[in-house]
Parts: C-alpha cells; sequence; structure tokens
C-alpha cells in the first residue's frame, strides 16, 4: 500500500512539475512570437543650394511612378550643378549613381555612377554636374540611387529646374527671414506691410494662423517658445516670379518637467518681383506634442493642447473605450479599465530622429469595440519597420485583451505617398466581417483580410457618376457608369455587404448627389430634357430630387414647377440646390438656389472632442469622457507586434481604364483628384495650388502671371456670310496654331466644339474650364493661348489679351480687337456662365 501511495505522490509531482515547465515554455514562446517595431535604417539625402539645406529626400525599397513623386523641386546651381549631403545613420553605403528623367518618367536623358566618395563622421558629400542634356526652364526627375553593402538600392526622388530667372536664393532668404523675425515682435513690424489682416483670420487660436491674423497671432500670442531646431526647408513649387516653399521645425515653451514641445509646420507662396517680394499667402499650424506621461489627464478630460490639425476620434458603440489620433500617434484608453495603450506610431521616445517624423503617412481609426479591440490603418510612407522605406496601406489589429497589435493585411503601391493619402481618404470601410473597401484608381475593392483575396466590386467610376457618404458604410454608382445617362443606381452599405437597386422611369435617367448621414440624394431627369449646351457638354436638368433610405425608401422628394436642379452638394444637415429654367429657345438659364434642410440631429457621443479658451494658450483642444479618470491607477501600455510567417501582401493591379485625370497639389500636398479640369481648377485657385495631369504637366499655375500680355498674332477676323462667329473663333485658334480648317462645315454637320479641337489640336490638351474665373483662364492667354469665350445665344469671343485694367476681345461680330474693363469683362462672362475653353500645349 505504502509503494502504491509513493508511486501516486511522484506521478502528482511529475505531473505539476511537467505543467510548470510547459507553462514557462509557452510562455517563453508567446514573447518570442512577439517584437517591437525595427528602427528606421535608411539614410537620408538632403539637398543644398547656395549653402542653403533644402529638401530632405528620404528612401524608396522600391521603383517609383515618376510622374506622381511632386514633394519637392530643386533649383540646380550655375552649370547645372547639383550639391547633397547624405546622412548614412550608420548604412555602409558601397555605390552612387543618379538617373535623370522626363517628368513623365519615359525618356531617361542620363544615367551617370559617381566614381569616387568618401565618408566622414557618417557623413557623405556629393557634387556633380548634370550633362548639357536638359533645356532650360524644363522640370526634370532627379533619381538618386544608393546601393549599401547588403546590395540593397534605395531610391531618392527630386524635380529639378535650370535656369537664371528663378531667384531662388533671394526667395528662401525671404521666407528665412520672415520666419525668424515672428520670434522677436520688435523685428517683426516689419513684417506687417506683407499680411493682410482682417476679419478671415481666426485671432482665437495659434494652432492655424494665416496671413489674415493679426499681427499678435504672426507673432506666437502671449507665448515665449524657442525654436528646437532649424527648420527643414522644402520647396514645393518654383516659376519665375512665384514659389511655395514649407518650412517643419519644433518650437517647446516651459523647461524641466514643465517643457511643451510643438510640431510647425509654415507654408509660403510668394512673389519676386525687381522692386519687392510679396506674400500671396502665408499659413502656419502648430501642434502640442501629447505626452502621456505628463499632466494631460484629470477632470474627465484628456488635454491635447494647442492643435492646428483635425484630431480623430473613435469610440466603442456603448462609449467605453475611445481611440484617438494626434501627431500621427494611434492612442486607445479604456475607460473601465483605465488603460492608456500607445497603439501606433513611427515615432516615439527612442526614435525621434528625422526619418521617423517625416508625414508622409497618416493613420485611421478603422473600428473599436467594448472589449478595446481596435482596428486601425496606416497608409502612405512606412518609415520604419517590416516595410520601410515601401509606400502602402496596411491594415492592424489591436488585441485589448492581450495587448498586441498585428498587421491584417498588406496593400503595396508604386504611387507617391500623398496621391495615395489622397485617393484613401475618399473611401476606406472595414466592415465586421474583415472585408477592407478601398476606392483606388476610379476601382471600387472588396479585399478579404481573412483568405488575403481582392474582389472589383465596380470599374472606370466616373466623376459625378459616384457618391460616397461622409461614415464610408454607404456607396452608390450608376449602373451605366456614363454621366447623365443612368437609368439605374445601386446603392451598396458596405457593412453588410447588400446592394440595393434604384431604377428610373421610362423616359427618364437618375444621378447620384450625394448622401445626407447614410440617406442617399438622387435626382430624376427627362431625356428629353437632357440637351447639350454650345460646348457640346449635356445639361442635366433635374426635376425631381429625392432622399431615399436603403430600407425605408424615399423619405423626401423636391419639386417646383418650372424648376429644374443642376448640381446639389451637402453641408451639415442642409443641402444647396443650383438651379435652372428652361427658356421658349430651349435653353436654360440660372435662377436662384434653394435649400433642402435635414431636421434630424445626430446622435450624441459619450466621449467628445471639445475646444476651450485658455488665456496663454487661447484655444485648447481636449477629449470630453463618460467617467473620470484614476491618474494614480492608470495603465501605460505599449502593444509589441506579433511576428508570423510568410507574407500578407495584397496587389491590387493597376486600373488601365481610369481616362484622364487632373491633381491638385496644394500647402497640404494632394488637396484633389478630379476627372473634369475645370472642376480641378477651381479648386487649384482656391487652395493656391497648381494642377497637373498624369504624365506630370502643368495645367494651370496660380499665380505666376505677368501683370499684362497679348497674342498679337491674333488679328481682328469679321464674319462672313454663312459663316458664324463660332466658327470664325475656331478657324481663328487652329490658324494660329498652323491649321487650315473650315470649321463651320463641321459644326454644321452637327460636331461640337469640343471635339473639333480635339481632333485637329493633336499635340495639345483641350480644356473644358466652363464655370472657372475670368481670372483664371488669364493664366492660358499669358502662356500666348487664346481663350475662347461663348455666350447663352451661341455667340463667340476670342480673350487675347489682358492687363490690370482690361481685357483684349476678339469679337467677330465687329471684326475689331479692342478692349474691355476687367470688371465689365467678369460681369458679362458670369451672366454668359463663364464658357471658357482653351488648351496646353503638351511638351514633346
Amino acid at each position: 500500500m505504502k509503494k502504491y501511495i509513493i508511486k501516486a505522490v511522484i506521478v502528482i509531482a511529475v505531473f505539476f512539475m511537467s505543467m510548470t515547465v510547459i507553462s514557462r515554455v509557452m510562455n517563453k514562446g508567446n514573447t518570442d512570437m512577439t517584437v517591437e517595431m525595427s528602427k528606421a535604417s535608411y539614410p537620408v539625402i538632403t539637398m543644398q543650394y547656395q549653402g542653403i539645406e533644402i529638401n530632405t529626400l528620404h528612401g524608396y525599397a522600391d521603383v517609383m511612378e515618376i510622374n506622381y513623386m511632386r514633394e519637392a523641386i530643386t533649383p540646380l546651381m550655375e552649370g547645372r550643378r547639383v550639391s547633397c549631403k547624405i546622412s548614412c545613420y550608420g548604412r555602409e553605403i558601397e555605390g552612387i549613381r543618379y538617373e535623370v528623367r522626363s517628368l513623365d518618367g519615359e525618356r531617361l536623358v542620363e544615367d551617370t555612377a559617381i566614381p569616387e566618395f568618401s565618408e566622414e563622421n557618417d557623413e557623405i558629400m556629393v557634387n556633380f554636374g548634370l550633362k548639357d542634356l536638359i533645356d532650360s526652364g524644363r522640370e526634370y526627375m532627379l533619381v538618386m540611387i544608393l546601393t549599401t553593402s547588403s546590395g540593397d538600392e534605395i531610391r531618392y526622388y527630386t524635380r529639378v529646374l535650370y535656369g537664371d530667372n528663378y531667384y531662388a536664393a533671394e526667395k528662401l532668404d525671404y521666407v528665412l527671414d520672415f520666419s525668424e523675425r515672428t520670434f522677436d515682435k520688435e523685428r517683426a513690424k516689419e513684417l506687417t506691410k506683407y499680411l493682410e489682416s482682417n476679419s478671415e483670420g481666426d485671432n482665437t487660436t495659434l494652432g492655424k494662423v494665416t496671413i489674415h491674423s493679426s499681427f499678435q497671432q504672426v507673432t506666437w500670442g502671449s507665448l515665449s517658445v524657442k525654436k528646437l531646431a532649424e527648420p527643414r526647408i522644402t520647396v514645393r513649387e518654383l516659376a519665375s516670379q512665384t514659389a511655395s516653399i514649407l518650412l517643419d521645425y519644433m518650437v517647446y515653451e516651459g523647461s524641466g518637467k514643465n517643457t511643451i514641445y510643438y510640431q510647425v509646420e509654415e507654408f509660403y507662396r510668394i512673389r519676386y518681383t525687381s522692386d519687392r517680394m510679396y506674400l500671396l499667402d502665408y499659413e502656419r499650424t502648430m501642434n502640442q506634442v501629447f505626452d502621456d506621461s505628463g499632466k494631460v489627464f484629470g477632470n474627465k478630460k484628456i488635454y491635447l493642447g494647442i492643435t492646428g490639425d483635425e484630431v480623430p476620434l473613435t469610440e466603442s458603440s456603448g462609449g467605453g473605450v475611445a481611440a484617438f489620433v494626434t501627431g500621427r500617434r494611434l492612442y486607445s484608453y479604456n475607460i473601465a479599465d483605465n488603460k492608456l495603450a500607445y497603439l501606433f506610431g513611427f515615432t516615439d521616445r527612442d526614435n525621434q530622429d528625422e526619418r521617423d517624423s517625416y508625414d508622409k503617412h497618416d493613420i485611421q481609426i478603422l473600428n473599436v469595440d467594448e472589449g478595446g479591440n481596435v482596428t486601425f490603418m496606416v497608409y502612405g510612407y512606412m518609415n520604419r519597420g517590416r516595410h520601410e522605406g515601401k509606400v502602402g496601406i496596411s491594415v492592424y489589429y489591436y488585441d485589448g485583451a492581450v495587448n498586441t497589435i498585428e498587421e491584417m493585411l498588406y496593400v503595396p503601391s508604386s504611387k507617391s505617398p500623398e496621391l495615395l493619402m489622397a485617393e484613401v481618404k475618399e473611401l476606406s470601410y472595414i466592415n465586421k466581417g474583415g472585408t477592407l473597401y478601398l476606392l483606388l484608381d476610379n476601382v471600387l475593392y472588396g479585399i478579404s483580410s481573412a483568405s488575403r483575396s481582392c474582389d472589383v466590386i465596380v470599374k472606370d467610376l466616373k466623376e459625378g457618376c459616384y457618391q460616397v457618404s461622409d461614415s464610408n458604410q454607404m456607396v452608390v454608382w450608376q449602373k451605366e457608369n456614363e454621366l447623365y445617362e443612368g437609368t439605374e443606381l445601386i446603392l451598396m452599405n458596405l457593412n453588410t455587404g447588400v446592394q440595393s437597386h434604384i431604377k428610373a422611369e421610362n423616359g427618364e435617367a437618375i444621378a447620384p448627389i450625394g448622401f445626407i448621414g447614410d440617406d442617399l440624394i438622387y435626382g430624376a431627369a427627362r431625356k428629353d430634357d437632357i440637351v447639350p449646351d454650345e460646348t457640346g457638354n449635356l445639361v442635366f436638368p433635374m426635376y425631381s430630387v429625392r432622399i431615399e433610405n436603403e430600407t425605408e425608401g424615399i423619405l423626401k422628394e423636391y419639386h417646383q414647377e418650372g424648376i429644374y436642379v443642376t448640381s446639389g452638394s451637402v453641408n451639415g444637415n442642409q443641402i444647396n440646390l443650383k438651379r435652372v429654367t428652361r427658356t421658349e429657345a430651349g435653353t436654360y438659364e440660372s435662377v436662384s438656389d434653394d435649400q433642402i434642410i435635414n431636421a434630424e440631429t445626430q446622435t450624441e457621443s459619450s466621449n467628445y472632442l471639445e475646444t476651450v479658451a485658455v488665456d496663454l494658450y487661447e484655444t485648447v483642444t481636449q477629449i470630453a469622457l463618460k467617467e473620470d479618470i484614476n491618474t494614480d491607477s492608470m495603465k501605460h501600455l505599449t502593444p509589441r507586434e506579433v511576428l508570423f510567417e510568410g507574407g500578407r501582401n495584397i496587389v491590387i493591379a493597376a486600373s488601365q481604364e481610369r481616362g484622364d485625370r487632373y491633381y491638385v497639389y496644394g500647402k497640404n500636398g494632394v488637396e484633389g483628384i478630379f476627372m473634369n479640369e475645370g472642376n480641378a481648377v477651381r479648386l487649384a485657385s482656391d487652395v493656391s495650388g497648381v494642377v497637373v495631369d498624369d504624365t506630370g504637366s502643368y495645367i494651370w499655375m496660380k499665380g505666376n502671371r505677368s501683370l499684362k500680355n497679348q497674342i498679337m498674332a491674333i488679328q481682328g477676323m469679321a464674319a462672313e456670310e454663312n459663316q458664324g462667329s463660332l466658327a470664325v473663333c475656331l478657324d481663328t485658334i487652329l490658324e494660329y496654331e498652323g491649321i487650315s480648317r473650315n470649321t463651320q462645315y463641321l459644326l454644321d454637320r452637327g460636331e461640337g466644339v469640343l471635339q473639333i479641337l480635339k481632333d485637329n489640336l493633336e499635340q495639345s490638351r483641350v480644356l473644358d474650364l466652363t464655370g472657372v474665373s475670368l481670372d483664371s483662364v488669364l493664366y492660358y492667354v499669358n502662356q500666348d493661348i487664346p481663350v475662347l469665350v461663348m455666350t447663352e445665344e451661341g455667340e463667340a469671343v476670342l480673350l487675347i489679351g489682358f492687363n490690370e485694367m482690361n481685357t483684349v476681345i476678339m469679337n467677330p461680330a465687329t471684326g475689331t480687337v479692342y478692349k474691355m474693363g476687367m470688371n465689365d469683362s467678369k460681369d458679362w462672362f458670369e451672366k454668359n456662365g463663364n464658357r471658357f475653353i482653351t488648351y496646353v500645349r503638351m511638351e514633346q
């Protein structure tokens, strides 16, 4: 009996010892299966121009699409010289070469290796001259290629421009001097002559200061801030007169444990003349660096301080967990467990150099649940980690129970970070089944995180043929995918994957206008009422506008006898409608706008953002929580990333049939992507930017215009018998470009103006700029390109010159060239709908 008892004790002891060992091994294995994000390892290249460091270039692991790489432009020095500094950061460089390419990337101008270079203090200075193969005044792409000791090739991109009339040094000196003076109120008095302080400026916040702000705001209010280091300079655009320059630096105030840091960006758009410098636009944003170890919690608040950028905040359905992004760092706060987790960010206490803080990426919160789990997306340039130097979209899942993050999928891209960021912001949504929906290159994709598969939901979407709700949960498109020809709309709930079909009545067409909340707004037009205007574009007069819910059907209908709606826009809970009425001649003329008000109120959040006025800091942002915070027991978590075997990449094939697209670049990078050139120019005018096409060619630029210009080669031409003024204008344009045509014959047989010009100006891009302002189209006249102006009566004139007071008109009705006052011209053109058609010559 005793023997059996001893054996039983031994068995039990062995069992518990085994369990202990197994437990330790398993726990050790779990620890080994997680890792911290690897540090940045790529070198950085800083261009230099006449002793000034500009354009910090970050390395790319892949070959990028050159026509989209527009972050910076570097002026070449005398003799087409290039000077740059390579900061190695401990990486061994074995080879350096460079390529010079055309802006569309198709033509290789030069491919040269730098035979000798030496490293000193972890830096390599490189100086070389480009061959005499580039034209003065034309932009090219310079690609610097570093080969590391491991055999990797890392690429760096900047546009370059050669010429002696860009006054880059003077423009840079002005910007640096302006910025420096803002820190000294006495020296800053000189700046008042450049400011345009008025009611447009918001003088209640230091988060965003503009050219319209007061002198007090521009000089940092009552804050005593100091620069932590000299600013990084990025030359965004450079032309003969104008330049757009961005400064990026950090400031601080206070001392010791009470020191507060701020990230600052200053945008300048300036014009150089021989007499003086003009400040055309100025904007400074200031964002407090969130320090979760500081005094930022208490009284049901998370204090974010001064913010110039929007703070994304998403809460779980019951409000028990709130996730927010500040300074491109993602946090979540579990209210019940009193846990603050720093989920993601390329910068942290141990990673704060210029590579970590590079801001060409963004973070979007996709979902937060009551268990503290967060699904989020990082997209753009990957500063460090497993995708360092790549551009793409990475979706992560944070598991609140075990405090880990795991990558669910990764979508690589060869476009610029700025362009990818702009596309992702248009539509990105993940549903409960783990399917991610993205709208890229006018294609709606559904990407399964479980099967790592990608489905095309609908392709070749055209501008105006689809709409996305603010929540990104609902999307609608025309089945025919042709503007103003839709007989069926497809409404899709991305959360459920369910598609609803809305069909037009016989003899009618329907088109989406937008969403108010998640309710669809669309309009119906009779096909007999859809007629082309003088330019050949269709007018889509909607006799009825409807608001329809996915499950409840039509909620509201707008209809007024004899009044038609041509377009609509949503602002908050108000729908603004552009309206016309039909004349006896069958054309349409504008009448006053109207509005539809949505009386429904939005559901209040348990946790929300609020702004508070504070004497010294003026306006600060904080998160108001549903419950108080116990700072003594608060747990601060930093999750580790789960390792996994294999890759989770999902490659999306580029769309081959996306049509012409126009890209608006401004102070915030890519401000918009359009298929309609007029919409692109209007936005670029509003944001003081530029418009380029898919080849990287300029379509329009703000402000780089002479005080006067006239196309002297175009003389007065009178309409002959059986010839209209429109035909005279078209003949004159074609003759000016060396082409002889009888356009009256083409018009008589039904060809439209746009088609005639496109068929004959084969080396140019024809632009329909209907609705664009007179001031904007003078850009083309300044380039010695005439602008066709059409009236509602079907007549036409040519705009061929301007000065500060007048425009110059060639009018076939009189056969003369004459001046018209600028204000009179503006009024006349506006009354006729600003119907402008012109073109740009494409570089060969």
